[in-house]
């Protein structure tokens, strides 16, 4: 799935006549992080330019211009390189997603990587609501696609180092919200959050995070917040140390802020915060966590909230305390900046607030000053607050002992701000919806800040060097009957930090396999099952869980099953087994909330050219039928209650590919459903070729397929699975096949 490709400067580049000043500006300021190197929104800069003119000309502090490059996406600057999420082809057949590196003095494009979108609810406008994170160890960049492709890209050749579709194999929701998160690097970890239906007891929604070996792909830790949660988000982690303790801070769709130990995914504290869902980035300053929303207070008497709150203590005994609300503020997405003693912060309608950050004590209330609608962050640099507004102004303002002036104003006409300026080595950057700006001056000059100082200085390991904490990784893994896996165990201090592992490390299974020393085997008599692994030193207990799926051919007809398999990624909870005429089927259940739109995975992500077949029946509910298909490939076959007909389709909100034909169906009527998916030719010439079929079970199965689909821009392996839409009325499953083309 490595699709990378270059293309030449094009027309629309607009080079100023300064841009030779700007080659002697500083060359390592980087901003290898969405809300800068300090997380904070904030950098040390000066001889910034306090206007500008999105036209250019002399005077415009214009140094380029990418009309060709829009997006919601707030870019990342790392080794003079900028990187963006941006639409790929778009309003075509092979409309998809790509990272772009740009040359960041220029403008000028080095490479483009670009990847499918697939089973995903994100509409097409919504791509690049997430952003791209910098490593500087390694030069990689990391982001987490619309789709839950979660890629690790080489920052300079623009090459897939490796990849993980975390919708197939955790089970992460990808919405029509386009609610992505940020991913963001903690020293040889990735790690990355979303709302996560899993398997066994993890089956139950829950805004987890997971962190990956930055430089293999391999799950280190998996840990979560609390089941059920109201929405999915785009809340950005902040990497922090209070009280010598190192933590992960962010805000989650619980409606709860939470601190993380970054190294063992042990959450410390969480304040509830909302009803619903967190947007906005929590902002941290010292010991102190600045959070808004924009939803119900947990009071549920009003909406929207500022709240300041004070962290303090280590490991257990890690808490949190408020220290002052200030309730009634809708502040659901623009990120605050800290100046001194004030807390600045924009609302949702673009009025300008500011307190005493450590009391809460109002300075300024709700000021108008550019617009009436706000979404970016605000930047904080060179004594300037630099604010892109939704629908096209942009405002530059100073703060003074009264509050703040208006330095500059204006509006770009037939565009909006949804991401958020940064800057890096002393040029800013104005991402709009249709372009993207380069604006700078021959003064400007900044400070290079590394993002593994700015989190602050931790406490001595030598004073806590008892390991209170041990992971035995990977933390998941995928085998076949009767295979083998190699553990590894990492220990940890109280405060998480890493510590020598002791020798007297036992290792134990639950389920069917074994264990020697570190290694699990699987049992070979078992199929589409999972073992727990569990490592114990004195208190200290760690766990991996393992899923044993068989090769192909597979065959489920539920008989002597009490749930959904084990093995199955986004089956239960969702699904149970049910007696239905006289024989145990699977069923997809309305009563499920936020969950009767799904998609079950059966096994790993690397099968192709296979057919999975099934037998299905819907009921009728208030005169309406439901949804049902199976998935191959990364495509669906999708038999439409409401609309009476037969859909194969691989981006469902977009629907860049799609044949559809009408098809009547009857409720109580069992159907057999079969889709195979096979690939033609090899890349790049490759085409995804899906034929489906659907008759009467009790009927002969047709010799000429029902429908059939091509993908020229083809999805090359993906997992099989289930699709319902039970929303309406309840689906029942049964007798389901997965196997090889002939």
């Amino acid at each position: 799935m490595k699709s990378v490709f270059a293309r030449s400067l094009p027309a629309c580049l607009l080079v100023a006549a300064a841009l030779g000043n700007v080659a002697a500006m500083a060359q390592s300021a980087d901003w290898p992080y969405w809300r800068g190197p300090k997380f904070d929104g904030s950098a040390e800069a000066t001889g910034l330019p306090d206007n500008w003119d999105p036209d250019g000309g002399e005077g415009s502090h214009l140094i380029w211009k990418r009309d060709d490059i829009g997006g919601p996406c707030t870019p990342i600057v790392m080794n003079g390189r900028l990187y963006t999420i941006q639409r790929s082809e778009e309003g075509t057949s092979r409309e998809g997603e790509r990272v772009v590196c740009l040359d960041a003095k220029t403008g000028e494009t080095i490479w483009e990587n670009r990847y499918n979108v697939w089973l995903s609810d994100v509409p097409a406008e919504r791509v690049g609501w997430s952003s791209v994170v910098g490593d500087s160890e390694t030069g990689n960049v990391y982001v987490l696609g619309a789709c839950d492709l979660f890629k690790c890209i080489n920052g300079e050749t623009g090459e897939t180092v490796w990849e993980n579709p975390l919708h197939e194999q955790y089970g992460m929701l990808s919405t029509y919200g386009g609610r992505t998160n940020f991913p963001v690097i903690h020293e040889d970890l990735v790690i990355i959050s979303g709302i996560i239906i899993n398997w066994g007891d993890y089956a139950k929604p829950n805004h987890r995070l997971m962190a990956f070996d930055k430089r293999s792909g391999e799950l280190i830790w998996f840990s979560g917040t609390k089941d059920l949660p109201e929405d999915t988000t785009y809340s950005a982690p902040s990497l922090v140390t209070i009280d010598g303790q190192r933590q992960l801070i962010f805000g989650a769709g619980d409606g709860a802020i939470w601190g993380f130990q970054p190294r063992t995914g042990k959450p410390l504290w969480h304040y509830r915060l909302s009803l619903r869902g967190i947007y906005a980035t929590p902002l941290v300053d010292g010991d102190m966590v600045f959070a808004t929303h924009s939803e119900e207070n947990i009071d549920g008497r009003s909406m929207g909230a500022v709240v300041g709150l004070k962290i303090s203590g280590t490991g257990e005994a890690t808490k949190v305390e408020e220290v002052w609300k200030v309730k009634d503020l809708i502040v659901g997405y623009s990120e605050p900046v800290v100046i001194g003693d004030r807390l600045y912060v924009v609302d949702d309608r673009c009025k300008m607030w500011i307190f005493d950050k450590m009391t809460g004590e109002p300075i300024v209330e709700q000021k108008g000053f550019v617009s009436s609608r706000q979404r970016s962050a605000l930047l904080s640099a060179d004594g300037k607050i630099y604010v892109l507004s939704e629908n096209g102004p942009w405002a530059i303002v100073a703060p003074t002992e009264e509050g703040f002036e208006v330095l500059n104003k204006g509006r770009i006409r037939d565009t909006q701000f949804a991401g958020s300026p940064i800057v890096a080595d002393g040029r800013l950057y104005f991402p709009s919806t249709t372009a993207l700006y380069c604006v700078g001056s021959e003064s400007s000059s900044q400070t290079p800040i590394e993002m593994a100082d700015s989190m602050g200085e931790e406490a001595a390991p030598s004073e806590n060097l008892e390991a209170t904490q041990i992971l035995l990784v990977p933390a998941e893994a995928i085998v076949k009957p009767g295979e083998s896996i190699e553990f590894s165990v990492r220990a940890f201090n109280r405060l998480g930090q890493p510590v020598e592992t002791p020798t007297e490390v036992t290792l134990s299974v639950e389920g069917p396999g074994t264990v020697e020393g570190m290694t699990f085997t699987a049992a070979r008599d078992v199929a589409h099952t999972a073992a727990v692994i569990q490592a114990q030193c004195g208190n200290a207990v760690g766990i991996a869980r393992v899923r044993i799926i068989p090769p192909l051919p597979w065959k489920f007809t539920f008989d002597g099953l009490g749930d959904p398999p084990v093995s199955w990624v986004g089956a239960r909870y969702r699904h149970v087994i049910r007696d239905i005429d006289g024989s145990p089927a699977l069923v997809k259940i309305v009563t499920i909330p936020k969950g009767a739109r799904s998609r079950a995975s059966m096994g790993p992500s690397d099968l192709s050219n296979y057919t999975i077949t099934a037998d299905v029946r819907g009921a009728r509910m208030s005169d309406k039928l439901p949804d049902i298909g199976v998935t191959a490939h990364g495509y669906t076959m999708d038999l439409m209650g409401e609309s009476q007909q037969l859909q194969i389709r691989t981006w469902d909100a977009q629907l860049r590919m799609a044949e559809t034909i009408d098809f009547p169906w009857k409720e109580d009527t069992w159907y057999r459903i079969k889709l195979r998916a096979e690939i033609e030719s090899e890349p790049p010439a490759a085409v995804a070729v899906l034929k489906g079929k659907v008759w009467p079970r009790d009927e002969p199965e047709p010799e000429d397929w029902t429908i059939t689909a091509r993908d020229e821009s083809p999805n090359m392996n993906a997992s099989p699975g289930l699709y319902g839409n039970a929303k309406d009325a309840e689906i029942y499953i049964d007798n389901v096949e997965v196997f090889a083309n002939d």
